[in-house]
Protein backbone atom coordinates (compact mmCIF):
# COMPACT_ATOMS: atom_id res chain seq x y z
CA UNK A 1 0.00 0.00 0.00
CA UNK A 2 1.40 3.44 -0.96
CA UNK A 3 1.07 6.67 0.99
CA UNK A 4 1.56 10.42 0.84
CA UNK A 5 4.16 11.84 3.22
CA UNK A 6 5.32 15.36 4.13
CA UNK A 7 8.47 15.89 6.20
CA UNK A 8 9.71 19.42 6.82
CA UNK A 9 10.31 22.44 9.00
CA UNK A 10 9.07 26.03 8.91
CA UNK A 11 9.14 29.38 10.69
CA UNK A 12 7.09 27.98 13.58
CA UNK A 13 9.23 24.92 14.26
CA UNK A 14 12.78 26.04 13.45
CA UNK A 15 14.90 29.18 14.01
CA UNK A 16 16.20 31.17 11.05
CA UNK A 17 19.73 29.72 11.12
CA UNK A 18 18.36 26.16 10.94
CA UNK A 19 16.01 27.09 8.09
CA UNK A 20 18.91 28.62 6.21
CA UNK A 21 21.03 25.49 6.65
CA UNK A 22 18.16 23.29 5.45
CA UNK A 23 17.24 25.44 2.44
CA UNK A 24 18.01 24.35 -1.12
CA UNK A 25 19.74 26.69 -3.53
CA UNK A 26 17.57 27.13 -6.66
CA UNK A 27 20.20 25.49 -8.86
CA UNK A 28 20.33 22.47 -6.50
CA UNK A 29 16.57 21.93 -6.26
CA UNK A 30 16.02 19.72 -9.32
CA UNK A 31 19.00 17.54 -8.44
CA UNK A 32 17.66 17.11 -4.91
CA UNK A 33 14.26 16.04 -6.21
CA UNK A 34 15.83 13.46 -8.50
CA UNK A 35 17.93 12.11 -5.63
CA UNK A 36 14.95 11.81 -3.31
CA UNK A 37 12.68 10.16 -5.88
CA UNK A 38 15.46 7.68 -6.68
CA UNK A 39 15.56 6.24 -3.16
CA UNK A 40 14.07 2.70 -2.97
CA UNK A 41 10.51 2.91 -1.67
CA UNK A 42 10.03 6.55 -2.71
CA UNK A 43 7.91 6.59 -5.85
CA UNK A 44 7.56 10.35 -6.41
CA UNK A 45 9.02 13.42 -4.71
CA UNK A 46 8.89 17.21 -4.66
CA UNK A 47 10.80 19.71 -2.52
CA UNK A 48 9.32 23.03 -1.42
CA UNK A 49 12.09 25.40 -0.33
CA UNK A 50 11.44 29.05 0.64
CA UNK A 51 12.89 31.43 3.22
CA UNK A 52 10.28 30.27 5.73
CA UNK A 53 9.99 26.53 5.04
CA UNK A 54 11.71 23.46 3.64
CA UNK A 55 9.48 20.45 2.97
CA UNK A 56 9.82 17.15 1.17
CA UNK A 57 6.52 15.91 -0.26
CA UNK A 58 6.66 12.27 -1.29
CA UNK A 59 4.58 9.37 -2.54
CA UNK A 60 6.09 6.37 -0.77
CA UNK A 61 5.63 2.62 -1.13
CA UNK A 62 5.08 1.93 2.57
CA UNK A 63 4.04 4.08 5.53
CA UNK A 64 6.29 2.61 8.26
CA UNK A 65 9.61 3.24 6.53
CA UNK A 66 8.64 6.02 4.11
CA UNK A 67 8.79 9.04 6.45
CA UNK A 68 12.03 7.74 7.98
CA UNK A 69 13.61 7.44 4.55
CA UNK A 70 12.60 11.00 3.67
CA UNK A 71 13.88 12.31 7.00
CA UNK A 72 17.19 10.47 6.63
CA UNK A 73 17.69 11.84 3.13
CA UNK A 74 16.84 15.41 4.20
CA UNK A 75 19.35 15.18 7.04
CA UNK A 76 22.10 13.77 4.83
CA UNK A 77 21.54 16.08 1.87
CA UNK A 78 21.65 19.20 4.02
CA UNK A 79 24.58 18.03 6.14
CA UNK A 80 22.65 18.37 9.40
CA UNK A 81 22.97 15.44 11.85
CA UNK A 82 19.64 13.67 12.15
CA UNK A 83 19.47 14.01 15.95
CA UNK A 84 20.06 17.74 15.57
CA UNK A 85 17.47 18.17 12.81
CA UNK A 86 14.68 15.94 14.16
CA UNK A 87 13.41 18.28 16.94
CA UNK A 88 12.55 20.90 14.31
CA UNK A 89 10.74 18.55 11.91
CA UNK A 90 7.05 17.82 11.45
CA UNK A 91 5.72 14.73 9.69
CA UNK A 92 2.33 14.29 8.04
CA UNK A 93 0.91 11.21 6.35
CA UNK A 94 -2.01 10.55 4.00
CA UNK A 95 -5.00 12.82 4.76
CA UNK A 96 -2.97 14.99 7.16
CA UNK A 97 -0.34 15.40 4.45
CA UNK A 98 -2.98 16.39 1.89
CA UNK A 99 -4.50 18.92 4.29
CA UNK A 100 -1.09 20.39 5.05
CA UNK A 101 -0.21 20.87 1.37
CA UNK A 102 -3.60 22.47 0.66
CA UNK A 103 -3.21 24.85 3.65
CA UNK A 104 0.31 25.82 2.60
CA UNK A 105 -0.76 26.60 -0.99
CA UNK A 106 -3.72 28.60 0.33
CA UNK A 107 -1.41 30.68 2.61
CA UNK A 108 -3.15 29.43 5.75
CA UNK A 109 0.18 28.19 7.13
CA UNK A 110 2.22 31.28 6.19
CA UNK A 111 4.05 33.64 8.53
CA UNK A 112 1.78 36.38 7.16
CA UNK A 113 -1.69 34.85 6.92
CA UNK A 114 -3.15 35.23 3.45
CA UNK A 115 0.02 36.44 1.71
CA UNK A 116 -0.07 35.57 -2.01
CA UNK A 117 3.62 34.82 -2.61
CA UNK A 118 3.55 31.25 -1.30
CA UNK A 119 1.29 30.01 -4.11
CA UNK A 120 3.78 31.22 -6.69
CA UNK A 121 6.60 29.55 -4.77
CA UNK A 122 4.71 26.23 -4.66
CA UNK A 123 4.01 26.46 -8.39
CA UNK A 124 7.66 27.21 -9.10
CA UNK A 125 8.87 24.19 -7.09
CA UNK A 126 6.26 21.97 -8.75
CA UNK A 127 7.41 23.13 -12.19
CA UNK A 128 10.97 22.23 -11.20
CA UNK A 129 9.76 18.78 -10.09
CA UNK A 130 7.99 18.25 -13.41
CA UNK A 131 11.16 19.22 -15.28
CA UNK A 132 13.18 16.87 -13.05
CA UNK A 133 10.64 14.09 -13.71
CA UNK A 134 10.46 13.37 -10.00
CA UNK A 135 6.64 13.54 -9.86
CA UNK A 136 4.04 11.17 -11.26
CA UNK A 137 0.26 10.66 -11.14
CA UNK A 138 -0.16 10.97 -7.37
CA UNK A 139 1.76 14.19 -6.82
CA UNK A 140 0.39 15.64 -10.05
CA UNK A 141 -3.13 15.07 -8.73
CA UNK A 142 -2.13 16.45 -5.32
CA UNK A 143 -0.59 19.68 -6.61
CA UNK A 144 -3.34 20.38 -9.13
CA UNK A 145 -5.88 19.94 -6.32
CA UNK A 146 -3.79 22.26 -4.10
CA UNK A 147 -3.79 24.95 -6.80
CA UNK A 148 -7.55 24.59 -7.22
CA UNK A 149 -8.01 24.90 -3.45
CA UNK A 150 -5.85 28.03 -3.29
CA UNK A 151 -7.79 29.59 -6.17
CA UNK A 152 -11.09 28.93 -4.39
CA UNK A 153 -9.76 30.42 -1.16
CA UNK A 154 -8.70 33.59 -3.03
CA UNK A 155 -11.94 33.95 -4.99
CA UNK A 156 -14.46 32.82 -2.37
CA UNK A 157 -13.04 34.54 0.75
CA UNK A 158 -11.63 37.98 1.57
CA UNK A 159 -8.42 36.64 3.09
CA UNK A 160 -6.20 38.58 0.69
CA UNK A 161 -8.07 41.88 0.75
CA UNK A 162 -6.73 43.34 4.00
CA UNK A 163 -3.10 44.63 4.03
CA UNK A 164 -1.11 43.23 6.95
CA UNK A 165 2.31 44.83 6.38
CA UNK A 166 3.22 48.37 7.40
CA UNK A 167 4.10 49.30 3.82
CA UNK A 168 0.82 48.07 2.36
CA UNK A 169 -1.05 49.70 5.25
CA UNK A 170 0.55 53.01 4.24
CA UNK A 171 -0.95 52.62 0.77
CA UNK A 172 -4.34 51.85 2.30
CA UNK A 173 -4.22 55.04 4.39
CA UNK A 174 -3.30 57.12 1.33
CA UNK A 175 -6.14 55.57 -0.63
CA UNK A 176 -8.62 56.44 2.13
CA UNK A 177 -7.76 60.12 1.66
CA UNK A 178 -7.36 60.34 -2.10
CA UNK A 179 -9.36 57.39 -3.35
CA UNK A 180 -7.68 56.84 -6.72
CA UNK A 181 -3.87 57.09 -6.46
CA UNK A 182 -3.04 57.31 -10.16
CA UNK A 183 -1.28 60.53 -11.08
CA UNK A 184 -0.37 61.50 -7.51
CA UNK A 185 3.13 62.74 -6.66
CA UNK A 186 5.14 60.89 -4.00
CA UNK A 187 8.09 62.27 -2.03
CA UNK A 188 10.33 59.88 -0.10
CA UNK A 189 12.48 61.41 2.63
CA UNK A 190 15.31 59.01 3.40
CA UNK A 191 16.26 55.72 1.81
CA UNK A 192 15.30 53.23 4.52
CA UNK A 193 14.16 49.70 3.69
CA UNK A 194 10.60 50.18 4.96
CA UNK A 195 10.28 53.38 2.99
CA UNK A 196 11.45 51.62 -0.16
CA UNK A 197 8.89 48.86 0.36
CA UNK A 198 6.11 51.41 0.87
CA UNK A 199 7.12 53.23 -2.31
CA UNK A 200 7.11 49.93 -4.20
CA UNK A 201 3.50 49.36 -3.13
CA UNK A 202 2.60 52.92 -4.14
CA UNK A 203 4.31 52.49 -7.51
CA UNK A 204 2.31 49.32 -8.11
CA UNK A 205 -0.83 51.35 -7.33
CA UNK A 206 -0.07 53.63 -10.27
CA UNK A 207 1.12 56.89 -8.68
CA UNK A 208 2.25 59.53 -11.14
CA UNK A 209 5.79 60.39 -10.01
CA UNK A 210 8.29 59.55 -7.27
CA UNK A 211 10.97 61.86 -5.89
CA UNK A 212 13.60 60.98 -3.30
CA UNK A 213 15.49 63.30 -1.00
CA UNK A 214 18.25 62.12 1.31
CA UNK A 215 21.31 63.56 3.01
CA UNK A 216 23.33 61.12 0.93
CA UNK A 217 22.85 62.18 -2.69
CA UNK A 218 24.15 58.80 -3.87
CA UNK A 219 21.58 56.87 -1.80
CA UNK A 220 18.82 59.17 -3.06
CA UNK A 221 19.78 58.56 -6.69
CA UNK A 222 19.99 54.79 -6.18
CA UNK A 223 16.47 54.59 -4.71
CA UNK A 224 15.02 57.00 -7.28
CA UNK A 225 16.43 54.99 -10.17
CA UNK A 226 14.73 51.81 -8.93
CA UNK A 227 11.35 53.49 -9.44
CA UNK A 228 12.16 55.68 -12.46
CA UNK A 229 12.01 58.67 -10.12
CA UNK A 230 14.04 61.82 -9.51
CA UNK A 231 16.52 62.57 -6.74
CA UNK A 232 16.49 65.95 -4.96
CA UNK A 233 18.78 67.88 -2.66
CA UNK A 234 18.00 67.81 1.05
CA UNK A 235 18.32 71.61 1.20
CA UNK A 236 15.24 71.85 -1.06
CA UNK A 237 13.00 69.83 1.30
CA UNK A 238 10.37 72.56 1.77
CA UNK A 239 10.10 73.10 -1.97
CA UNK A 240 9.80 69.37 -2.61
CA UNK A 241 7.14 69.02 0.10
CA UNK A 242 5.08 71.63 -1.72
CA UNK A 243 5.12 69.48 -4.85
CA UNK A 244 4.09 66.23 -3.12
CA UNK A 245 0.67 64.71 -2.47
CA UNK A 246 2.06 61.79 -0.45
CA UNK A 247 5.15 62.08 1.77
CA UNK A 248 6.90 59.06 3.26
CA UNK A 249 9.74 59.53 5.74
CA UNK A 250 12.09 56.67 6.50
CA UNK A 251 15.46 57.80 7.81
CA UNK A 252 17.82 56.84 10.58
CA UNK A 253 18.01 60.42 11.88
CA UNK A 254 17.36 60.74 15.63
CA UNK A 255 15.77 64.19 15.34
CA UNK A 256 12.71 65.86 13.85
CA UNK A 257 13.32 66.69 10.19
CA UNK A 258 9.90 68.04 9.27
CA UNK A 259 8.51 70.57 11.81
CA UNK A 260 5.07 72.25 11.53
CA UNK A 261 6.40 75.58 10.10
CA UNK A 262 8.01 73.73 7.18
CA UNK A 263 4.75 71.99 6.32
CA UNK A 264 2.72 75.19 6.77
CA UNK A 265 4.96 76.90 4.21
CA UNK A 266 4.64 73.95 1.85
CA UNK A 267 0.85 74.01 2.18
CA UNK A 268 0.76 77.73 1.32
CA UNK A 269 2.76 77.01 -1.81
CA UNK A 270 0.41 74.20 -2.82
CA UNK A 271 -2.68 76.31 -2.06
CA UNK A 272 -3.83 74.03 0.76
CA UNK A 273 -4.19 70.99 -1.46
CA UNK A 274 -4.47 67.84 0.72
CA UNK A 275 -1.27 66.09 1.73
CA UNK A 276 -0.75 62.68 3.34
CA UNK A 277 2.39 62.39 5.49
CA UNK A 278 3.40 58.89 6.61
CA UNK A 279 6.29 58.77 9.06
CA UNK A 280 7.63 55.23 9.41
CA UNK A 281 10.88 56.31 11.04
CA UNK A 282 11.77 55.29 14.57
CA UNK A 283 12.28 57.68 16.27
CA UNK A 284 9.90 60.09 14.56
CA UNK A 285 11.16 62.39 11.83
CA UNK A 286 7.87 64.31 11.56
CA UNK A 287 6.68 66.50 14.42
CA UNK A 288 3.27 65.22 15.64
CA UNK A 289 2.04 68.81 15.46
CA UNK A 290 2.03 68.50 11.67
CA UNK A 291 -1.19 66.53 11.97
CA UNK A 292 -2.97 69.61 13.32
CA UNK A 293 -2.42 71.55 10.09
CA UNK A 294 -5.52 71.86 7.92
CA UNK A 295 -5.69 69.38 5.03
CA UNK A 296 -2.60 67.52 6.28
CA UNK A 297 -3.21 63.89 7.24
CA UNK A 298 -0.28 62.69 9.32
CA UNK A 299 0.32 59.08 10.36
CA UNK A 300 3.17 57.41 12.24
CA UNK A 301 4.29 53.82 12.75
CA UNK A 302 1.76 53.30 15.56
CA UNK A 303 -1.09 54.29 13.24
CA UNK A 304 0.16 51.78 10.68
CA UNK A 305 0.38 49.10 13.37
CA UNK A 306 -3.25 49.76 14.32
CA UNK A 307 -4.32 49.32 10.69
CA UNK A 308 -2.30 46.12 10.42
CA UNK A 309 -3.80 44.73 13.64
CA UNK A 310 -7.35 45.47 12.51
CA UNK A 311 -6.72 43.95 9.09
CA UNK A 312 -5.14 40.85 10.60
CA UNK A 313 -8.34 40.36 12.57
CA UNK A 314 -10.30 40.50 9.32
CA UNK A 315 -7.98 37.93 7.74
CA UNK A 316 -8.39 35.64 10.73
CA UNK A 317 -12.16 35.81 10.29
CA UNK A 318 -11.80 35.03 6.59
CA UNK A 319 -9.50 32.12 7.45
CA UNK A 320 -12.45 30.28 9.00
CA UNK A 321 -14.23 30.20 5.64
CA UNK A 322 -10.96 29.23 3.95
CA UNK A 323 -10.53 26.24 6.26
CA UNK A 324 -14.00 24.99 5.26
CA UNK A 325 -12.95 25.11 1.61
CA UNK A 326 -9.83 23.13 2.48
CA UNK A 327 -12.01 20.53 4.26
CA UNK A 328 -14.19 20.16 1.15
CA UNK A 329 -11.20 19.76 -1.14
CA UNK A 330 -9.49 17.26 1.18
CA UNK A 331 -12.60 15.07 1.11
CA UNK A 332 -12.78 15.32 -2.68
CA UNK A 333 -9.12 14.42 -3.00
CA UNK A 334 -9.53 11.46 -0.64
CA UNK A 335 -12.04 10.03 -3.12
CA UNK A 336 -9.57 10.58 -5.95
CA UNK A 337 -6.85 8.74 -4.01
CA UNK A 338 -9.20 5.84 -3.27
CA UNK A 339 -9.78 5.58 -7.01
CA UNK A 340 -6.07 5.70 -7.78
CA UNK A 341 -5.47 2.89 -5.30
CA UNK A 342 -8.34 0.52 -6.02
CA UNK A 343 -9.99 1.22 -9.38
CA UNK A 344 -7.30 -0.86 -11.15
CA UNK A 345 -8.17 -3.74 -8.81
CA UNK A 346 -11.87 -3.38 -9.62
CA UNK A 347 -11.06 -3.49 -13.31
CA UNK A 348 -9.06 -6.65 -12.71
CA UNK A 349 -12.03 -8.17 -10.85
CA UNK A 350 -14.26 -7.32 -13.81
CA UNK A 351 -11.77 -8.93 -16.17
CA UNK A 352 -11.55 -12.02 -13.96
CA UNK A 353 -15.33 -12.40 -13.96
CA UNK A 354 -15.29 -12.22 -17.75
CA UNK A 355 -12.56 -14.88 -17.85
CA UNK A 356 -14.63 -17.16 -15.62
CA UNK A 357 -17.67 -16.68 -17.84
CA UNK A 358 -15.66 -17.48 -20.97
CA UNK A 359 -14.21 -20.57 -19.30
CA UNK A 360 -17.68 -21.81 -18.43
CA UNK A 361 -18.85 -21.09 -21.97
CA UNK A 362 -15.94 -23.10 -23.41
CA UNK A 363 -16.80 -25.97 -21.06
CA UNK A 364 -20.41 -25.86 -22.26
CA UNK A 365 -19.34 -25.90 -25.91
CA UNK A 366 -16.94 -28.81 -25.34
CA UNK A 367 -19.81 -30.83 -23.92
CA UNK A 368 -21.63 -30.47 -27.19
CA UNK A 369 -23.54 -27.26 -26.76
CA UNK A 370 -24.47 -25.95 -30.17
CA UNK A 371 -24.46 -22.19 -30.85
CA UNK A 372 -24.31 -20.34 -34.12
CA UNK A 373 -22.02 -17.31 -34.58
CA UNK A 374 -24.75 -14.79 -33.77
CA UNK A 375 -25.75 -16.58 -30.56
CA UNK A 376 -22.10 -16.84 -29.51
CA UNK A 377 -21.56 -13.10 -29.97
CA UNK A 378 -24.71 -12.29 -28.00
CA UNK A 379 -23.69 -14.63 -25.19
CA UNK A 380 -20.19 -13.12 -24.98
CA UNK A 381 -21.70 -9.62 -24.91
CA UNK A 382 -24.07 -10.69 -22.14
CA UNK A 383 -21.17 -12.04 -20.05
CA UNK A 384 -19.31 -8.72 -20.39
CA UNK A 385 -22.43 -6.86 -19.23
CA UNK A 386 -22.80 -9.17 -16.24
CA UNK A 387 -19.16 -8.57 -15.26
CA UNK A 388 -19.58 -4.80 -15.63
CA UNK A 389 -22.75 -4.81 -13.50
CA UNK A 390 -21.01 -6.76 -10.75
CA UNK A 391 -18.09 -4.30 -10.77
CA UNK A 392 -20.29 -1.18 -10.99
CA UNK A 393 -21.25 -0.92 -7.26
CA UNK A 394 -17.58 -1.18 -6.31
CA UNK A 395 -16.64 1.60 -8.72
CA UNK A 396 -19.49 3.80 -7.49
CA UNK A 397 -18.37 3.34 -3.89
CA UNK A 398 -14.87 4.42 -4.86
CA UNK A 399 -16.00 7.42 -6.87
CA UNK A 400 -18.76 8.77 -4.66
CA UNK A 401 -18.43 7.01 -1.30
CA UNK A 402 -18.13 9.19 1.81
CA UNK A 403 -15.20 7.19 3.14
CA UNK A 404 -17.26 5.60 5.92
CA UNK A 405 -16.37 2.11 4.73
CA UNK A 406 -12.92 0.90 5.59
CA UNK A 407 -10.60 1.44 2.64
CA UNK A 408 -8.39 -1.35 3.94
CA UNK A 409 -11.33 -3.75 4.13
CA UNK A 410 -12.37 -2.89 0.57
CA UNK A 411 -8.83 -3.39 -0.70
CA UNK A 412 -8.54 -6.75 1.09
CA UNK A 413 -11.84 -7.88 -0.45
CA UNK A 414 -10.61 -6.99 -3.93
CA UNK A 415 -7.34 -8.80 -3.32
CA UNK A 416 -9.25 -11.91 -2.24
CA UNK A 417 -11.36 -11.76 -5.39
CA UNK A 418 -8.18 -11.58 -7.46
CA UNK A 419 -6.44 -14.39 -5.59
CA UNK A 420 -6.01 -17.41 -7.90
CA UNK A 421 -7.78 -20.53 -6.64
CA UNK A 422 -6.15 -23.92 -7.11
CA UNK A 423 -7.62 -25.93 -9.94
CA UNK A 424 -10.00 -23.16 -10.91
CA UNK A 425 -9.71 -20.21 -13.30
Amino acid sequence: MSHLVVVGLNHRTAPLDTRQRAAFEPERLAEGMRELSGIPGILEAMILSTCNRVEAIAHVAGAPSGPDAVEAWLSGSRGIPRDELRPFLYRYEDESAVRHVFRVASSLDSMILGEPQILGQVKSCYAAAVDARSVGPWLNHLLQAAFRTAKRVRSETSIGEYPVSSSSAAVELARKIFGELSGLRVLVVGAGKMGETAVRHLAESGVGSISVVNRSAEAARALAERFDGAAGDFSRLTEMLAGADIVITSTGAPEILIPPPMVEEAMRRRRQGPMVVIDISVPRNVDPGVGAIENVFCYDIDDLSSVVEANLGERLRAAGAAEKIVDQEVRAFAGKIRSLKTVPMVREVQGRIEDICRSELERFLKKGGALDARQLRELESMMSRVAAKIAHPLLEELRHGDGSRSETALTELLQQLLQPRKGKP
